[in-house]
């Protein structure tokens, strides 16, 4: 899936497109833990998410919530390494 940052409006709107993207429903609480929580358990896998036109998410999150975002997801990635290919997440950051 593709996220292209020239249309995330603020880190609430990510969220959103994020939980879409993903097919989380109604109980889904926007936010980075409760995506880091879901991400981490599993779900949903496989996924190649690959943000697009990321400086702009950057800007529209701010640097520090960007990077916890990132280190986030880098971090989930990095744990699915070991599994196979139908049960990993991987992730591609694009400027």
């Amino acid at each position: 899936m593709i996220i292209d940052g020239r249309f995330v409006l603020d880190e609430a709107d990510l969220h959103r497109r994020l939980a879409g993207a993903f097919g989380y429903g109604p109980s889904y609480r926007p936010g980075l833990e409760e995506l880091r929580e879901r991400l981490a358990a599993g779900d949903p896998r496989p996924v190649q998410l690959t943000l697009i036109h990321a400086g702009t998410i950057r800007m529209a999150l701010g640097r520090a919530a960007f990077e916890a975002l990132v280190a986030a997801l880098e971090e989930i990635e990095a744990e699915d390494e070991a599994k196979s290919w139908d049960r990993r997440l991987v992730l591609r950051v694009f400027d």
